[in-house]
């Protein structure tokens, strides 16, 4: 009798065990170096949970601000800040959304739609794509090679994935 209750103990901890390595349960923002999925960074995040990518706009030298909350596998822009309407930034907002200036910049809230990512390449000089998240900052080219294609998106991933990747710093 305790051989046999020894034995559904021990398969019953090496299920456990498996599926705590193999079944996808951690929430992350992966950042993947394009094309062909070369390399998967991770930042472990919390669903709902809001994100910034912050950048310095090529044309006008300024910095863009960019929110996102992350709802299941998909990113829904909250909020967008910068200093200059000219080339490639919006001058108003759109349908159901709210624009704004103080303290001399421009603010668009209650953006509209969502994305399963956000693609872009890492700037060589002086973009400073950057990740804030909470109270930390990821410069992107401090972990990834500046001038790469990289996607954003939420995803829930195994702890083996997660060991497999990257954590960026």
């Amino acid at each position: 009798m305790k051989k046999w209750i020894v034995a559904v103990l021990t398969v019953l901890a090496v299920g456990i065990l498996l599926a705590w390595i193999f079944i996808p349960c951690r929430y992350v923002l992966t950042v993947t170096t394009m094309p062909g999925e070369e390399r998967v960074y991770f930042l472990p995040v919390s669903e709902n949970d809001h994100f910034q990518l912050q950048f310095i706009h090529s044309v006008h030298l300024s910095r863009v601000v960019e929110e996102y909350e992350m709802k299941g596998r998909s990113l829904k822009p909250v909020r967008l800040i910068y200093e200059d309407t000219a080339i490639g930034m919006p001058s108003n907002a759109g349908e159901g959304e709210s624009f704004e200036m103080k303290n001399g910049k421009y603010y668009i809230t209650n953006l509209q739609g969502s994305h399963s990512s956000l693609d872009l390449n890492i700037g060589q000089v002086k973009a400073e794509h950057t990740i804030n998240y909470h109270d930390n900052s990821y410069l992107l080219k401090d972990s990834i090679e500046a001038g790469s294609w990289v996607r954003i998106a939420p995803a829930y991933v195994s702890n083996l994935e997660l060991w497999r990747g990257v954590k960026l710093q």
